[in-house]
Formats: structure tokens, sequence, C-alpha cells
């Protein structure tokens, strides 16, 4: 995944450390929040001992099945591009799909557009609902998160949906990335 850049303005972001996006597409600063990123004592001490938040029970992210088919609906339209879009809601799970156009128009990467993603985050504002998940797709790769992905994630709050189309089935994974580690999330998909 690449830059999903410049949101200073966004009231609704945590307070946050101002570091520059390593995106060489991209010249706009990034927000990384501090609350929900792992110091690096806690990254080792959960490597070493097998314990802490990665053993966690954690509750599924959830979706609906609307949302799941505008997700792949999506990601099929744009192939063989890469596909990328937010999801807004509540409490953790999913409600509303914000189809974002890729401005890279690439098989292989995606970014966005800082002036969309904040008229997007304005009008979730409206709907009372916040950022819950960012996705995109895979067109011709497994779903699961490139280190490209994991090195411009700088929303670590925000579940991480990546749909493959390698197969003749998409295939839906959620990941959780924090720093430099990206971990399975459970979802589940609700009528």
């Amino acid at each position: 995944m690449h830059c999903i850049n410049n949101v200073n303005s966004i009231k609704s972001i945590q307070p946050s450390v101002h570091r520059e996006c390593r995106h060489h597409h991209c010249q706009n600063p990034v927000r990384f929040t501090k609350s929900n990123r792992p110091c690096r004592l806690e990254q080792v001490e959960v490597a070493a001992a097998g314990v802490g938040r990665a053993n966690l029970i954690e509750t599924p992210f959830s979706l609906t099945r609307a949302v799941w088919d505008e997700i792949i609906r999506d990601s099929l339209e744009k192939k063989p591009n890469e596909t990328c879009g937010l999801l807004s809601g509540r409490n953790g799970s999913a409600q509303t799909v914000w189809r974002m156009e890729n401005i890279l128009k690439s098989p292989v990467a995606f970014a966005m557009d800082p002036k969309q993603i904040q008229q997007v985050f304005h009008k979730m504002a409206l709907r009372g609902e916040h950022l819950v998940g960012i996705y995109h797709s895979h067109p011709t790769a497994p779903p699961i998160p490139s280190p490209e992905d994991i090195a411009y994630c700088h929303y670590p709050e925000a579940a991480y949906l990546i749909v493959s189309l390698a197969s003749p089935q998409p295939v839906l994974g959620c990941f959780r990335i924090e720093g430099s580690f990206a971990r399975m999330h459970p979802y589940s998909v609700r009528n």
C-alpha cells in the first residue's frame, strides 16, 4: 500500500507525531498515532515471549454483506489495476464503502489523492462514522500485505483488507499492521 497522505487538517485523527512520508510519489506529511503503535521494547517482548497483544482474543472486524459485495465489485471493476478505498462505521464495524481513485493507475501499487481523502473524512464525520478500515486489491498476488503495504501503513487503528483476484474466486485477507508487523485479524460478514 502506498501513502494515504496529508490528513493534517482532519480533526477526527488522534493526537499524533508528525513524520514525512517515505513514498517517492508523495511530498506531503502524514500522521502516525502514538496510542496504538507499540514501542520497540513491546515488539521485542511479544516476539521473544510469545505473549502480550499478539495472543489476546480479539473481536473480529465486522462488515455487512453489502460492504463485502461492494469491495469485491470495486476490485473486479478496476482489474487489472489495484483498487483502493476506505471503510467507515462505528465500533470497529464497517458500514460504508468509500471508493477511492488509485492515482497511480498501477497493477502493483496504489496511492490515494489527499484532497479526495479529506473530502471523504468530512463526509464520514457528517454521517457520525469514522475510519475503521482500508482496502485494496492484489490483482495477481495473494491477499497478504507486501513490504510496501506494511511500510506505508499510516493508520494502525484501522483494519487493512486485501482482496486477491489471483484465483477464480476473490479471497479477502484482513490484517492489523503496527510498525513493521502485520498480523492476520479475524473478520466476520453479517447480513
